[in-house]
């Protein structure tokens, strides 16, 4: 093969003398008797660049020659290291010993000088996929559709980690409701049910799907916003706005939503998302009709409320000795170990990369705990002292708040640069030590220590 190869590249070489002495284009060349003829320019191989093969397995490339005009699409192949692959006129790569090399491709059309090149990986043996996750990229609307209309990017996830191909391929079970390109990327064009394939492309028999119900794109003719926001506190996540559509089929995504103050409150179809004091009005627009409906929204001054639902965001703990737990229901901090001294888990708000914390209307702050009794429980405040509480508040369901009451000592807003809360000098014999953790249910600031104690009871009494 190497000779057969070698006397090509002679006579390329000879003829490409000869084209230069015919001043031919770039994409044409003048034959002998002066007829011209399109080359090809370029050589483009249908996979990834890197080819994995197994120890004695073959695989035939796949490849384009441009332009499609060309008259000759004929490739000659060469293997940079036969000793581990070889490759024939057809382009049949045969793996020959563990290794790597190079199989490059060069057009037999004389003077094109056109090259590509496909690195080979011979490896001992082929792992093929097991499994495919497939995920969608792209959220349903708020009401959790898809439309007609809409764009999803899917993505996959091929298993075992270590696949030897990770080439995939898409396809529809029904391209009239939606089609997919190489890409995962997935058009809705017709109302109906329709599965999205991803492939693998190792012949595993291997492929994920994902499943899609396509509504129908209605515009909505009007609206009502039947909530109000008021007195409302930091942080939060989204709240759904209680929207009245007509028709009430209507799609979601055919109404325009904004706000006013964006530094108060954003907006996304229909979902409100408090992120400052303030007020803000959001307004939705109809876009068949241009018909509107506005709400207010206000978030109280100074205002907080953290608990499972919010992740406590924000707050931490002040060392990472000791494991922490947060669910919907509770924030659980582990105490290290002491020995045979006192325990201490002390918490605080993140006030790093600008965060801070603001006192201004509502300057009670509680916290909602099960905590051990004894020691100190001191809210270390910069420019406020350290208060100590160490009793708390007994509540009816046996737990207690923990509060700290600086009312007077500002006026307006206060920026706070320290808030930390020090859960110190717990005795050792209060500490179980099989389960040395106390647990959190809120931190949020009020009015006044009476306001606190007064939601607290009513939340215990609403439980029951």
């Amino acid at each position: 093969m190497n000779k057969r190869y070698t006397g090509v590249i002679a006579s390329l070489a000879v003829c490409g003398m000869m084209a230069g002495l015919t001043g031919c284009s770039d994409d044409k060349q003048m034959t002998l008797d002066g007829t011209e003829v399109i080359i090809p320019t370029s050589i483009t191989f249908e996979c990834t660049e890197t080819l994995p093969l197994a120890v004695g397995m073959d695989s035939l490339l796949v490849y384009t020659v441009g332009p499609e005009t060309a008259e000759d699409k004929t490739l000659l192949f060469r293997s940079g290291d036969e000793s581990i692959a070889t490759v024939d006129e057809n382009g049949l790569v045969h793996a020959v010993a563990v290794g790597e090399t190079t199989i490059s491709a060069v057009p037999k059309r004389l003077g094109a000088g056109t090259t590509a090149s496909i690195f080979v990986q011979v490896i001992p043996e082929i792992i093929k996929a097991t499994s495919i996750d497939v995920e969608s990229q792209t959220p349903p609307s708020d009401e959790g559709k898809y439309y007609v209309t809409d764009e999803i990017q899917l993505t996959n996830t091929i298993y075992p980690a270590d696949v030897t191909y990770q080439r995939v391929a898409w396809v529809s079970s029904n391209p009239e409701i939606a089609s997919v390109d190489e890409a995962g990327k997935v058009t809705l064009l017709k109302e109906g049910d329709v599965e999205i394939y991803c492939v693998a492309q190792d012949r595993s028999g291997v492929r994920g799907e994902f499943k899609l119900h396509v509504d129908p794109f209605i515009e909505v003719q009007s609206l009502t916003i039947n909530s109000t926001l008021e007195n409302l506190s930091l942080p939060s996540d989204g709240i759904r706005l209680d929207v009245t559509y007509t028709p009430s089929n209507g799609t979601a995504g055919s109404v325009q939503w904004e706000s006013n103050n964006e530094s108060v409150a954003t907006v996304n179809r229909g979902v409100v998302t408090p992120v400052g004091f303030g007020s803000a009005v959001i307004t939705a627009t109809c876009t068949a009709t241009g018909q509107t409906a506005t709400i207010e929204v206000t978030v109280a001054n100074g205002k907080y409320f953290w608990n499972g639902a919010n992740g406590f965001r924000g707050w931490i703990c002040s060392n990472d000795q000791a494991a922490e737990e947060r669910t919907a229901g509770y924030w659980r901090v582990f105490f290290p170990d002491p020995g045979t001294g006192k325990w201490r888990r002390d918490i605080k708000r993140d006030l790093s990369n600008g965060n801070h914390v603001w006192h201004s209307d509502y300057p009670v702050y509680a916290i909602k705990t099960n905590l051990q009794k004894g020691g100190n429980n001191t809210f270390d405040i910069r420019d406020a002292g350290s208060p100590k509480d160490n009793n708390g508040t007994e509540l009816s369901d046996g737990t207690r708040l923990i509060m700290w009451d600086p009312t007077g000592k500002w006026t307006g807003f206060h920026e706070f640069n320290l808030f930390q809360v020090k859960i110190a000098d717990i005795p050792n014999e209060n500490v179980d030590k099989s389960q040395p953790y106390y647990d959190i249910f809120w931190i949020g600031s009020f009015k006044n220590k009476q306001e606190a104690i007064d939601f607290a009871e009513n939340e215990i009494k609403n439980k029951k």
